[in-house]
């Protein structure tokens, strides 16, 4: 039910006061869709840290292993995750995926993360969910928050839900990577997080339980009833693509495709082009990779991500950085404005495997571009009922110009019934 009127529904709320609102809210939101197992990462955080001192957990490389049998790493699935995020305990059918979300719990991203919650309540099948889990990326800090949001949760069969520290899915501490990158972050507008942000979305890969995961934001929901096949298919051999978006759009789509392809072969622009990577047997010009992957939302391949991030992990020993992620940071010290998927476009490219992991349908788009590219659009009642239903998310950017409550405002018609079974 809406607010009685929009006056009182518009006036300003300080932090303080809108905290418990957001808290409130994204527990009734989760309490009545799904089911929550999840660990505190605290005690294994402690662990990772002292088994770094003693120069234990990792590879020869320094890469933690991909493998599930790798105790006592504390950054493998099996060996570290909640309890409830084993493969055998969801649906068995490998076209499921993980949803990844990486959020912050603050005034906007709180009533956010509800209406996300909201829309797979409605667009997630119960019997046989394309979702095998749901895995919340925070601050350290904020596990604390995540779990008293979840403290109402009720019994939802659907798939399971898990709660990873972003610090366990980075190579460098996040302080040690802000002091790699002062000048760039003085220069961007939206601070280093956003670009730690990006890292999240690669370094997830070795934390997800299924061959392919979809990255969202807050700024994210469903848009229609998700099923088995949508996002991950069968080809003709049997083998599993995940769909893309098919291209990647907006005034600075080049540049970041440039710069990420780049990040491979040195920290200055240029570098592919002055050390032959480009003409190379897979042909990874930047008008290639154009018509790879889009933005958030995105389908990855957990094995395609891995190996993308070993081979910056490569170029990171060759620059003497502690791991991929440091270098990367001091990479934007010269000028390379890389993003999660250029440098995933560029990665499976170079190894030849994009092809082998995706497939690009130019029937199917994940979202509407030009909704996502222009944020303030979600203010029309007409584009936003055009966006829902053709394509499975729907973005109400922030960077756009919503805040929160209008936001609301715009999804509420789409999203308000939450209770009501996704349709068949």
């Amino acid at each position: 039910m809406r607010t009685p009127t929009r006056a009182a529904s518009r006036r300003p709320f300080g932090r303080l006061q809108i905290l418990p609102w957001v808290i409130a809210v994204s527990a009734l939101a989760w309490s009545l869709s799904m089911r929550l197992e999840m660990a505190s990462y605290n005690h294994e955080l402690v662990a990772r840290q002292v088994a770094i001192v003693e120069g234990r957990g990792s590879t020869p490389r320094g890469h933690p292993s991909a493998g599930h049998d790798c105790e006592p790493c504390p950054r493998c699935v099996q060996g570290s995750m909640a309890s409830g995020l084993k493969a055998t305990d969801a649906s068995p059918d490998h076209r499921a995926v993980t949803f990844v979300l990486v959020a912050t719990m603050n005034a906007n991203n709180g009533p956010r993360v509800a209406a996300l919650l909201a829309s797979v309540q409605k667009y997630v099948e119960k019997d046989r969910s394309a979702v095998h889990t749901l895995l919340a990326v925070v601050p350290d800090a904020e596990l604390r928050w995540w779990e008293l949001a979840a403290a109402a949760l009720g019994d939802q069969p659907a798939f399971k839900i898990g709660v990873l520290a972003e610090s366990a899915a980075l190579r460098s501490g996040v302080e040690a990577l802000k002091r790699a990158a002062p000048k760039t972050g003085r220069r961007e507008a939206r601070g280093l997080g956003y670009r730690i942000q990006m890292l999240l979305k690669l370094g997830v890969a070795e934390h997800v339980p299924t061959d392919f995961y979809v990255t969202f934001d807050c700024d994210v929901v469903l848009a229609r009833p998700l099923h088995l096949g949508d996002l991950v298919r069968k080809d003709e051999n049997g083998a599993l693509k995940g769909v893309t978006q098919g291209s990647m759009g907006g005034p600075h789509a080049h540049r970041w495709l440039s710069s990420s392809l780049d990040s491979f072969f040195g920290t200055n622009p240029g570098s592919a082009q002055q050390k032959g990577g480009v003409d190379g047997a897979h042909d990874c010009r930047v008008s290639n990779l154009m018509h790879t992957v889009g933005v958030t939302p995105a389908v990855m391949s957990k094995h395609g991500a891995i190996a993308t991030l070993k081979r910056l992990e490569r170029r990171a020993e060759e620059e003497g950085k502690r791991g991929w992620d440091e270098y990367l940071f001091s990479a934007l010290e010269d000028g390379l404005d890389w993003t999660e998927y250029g440098l995933y476009a560029a990665g499976t490219c170079l190894d030849g495997s994009f092809n082998r992991y995706h497939v690009v349908d130019p029937k199917v788009r994940l979202y509407d571009a030009a909704l996502q590219e222009d944020g303030s659009k979600f203010m029309d009642p007409k584009v936003m009922n055009e966006a829902f239903g053709p394509n499975p998310f729907v973005v109400v950017q922030s960077i756009g110009g919503s805040d929160a409550t209008s936001a609301a405002d715009a999804l509420y018609s789409h999203l308000g019934n939450p209770a009501v079974e996704a349709t068949r």
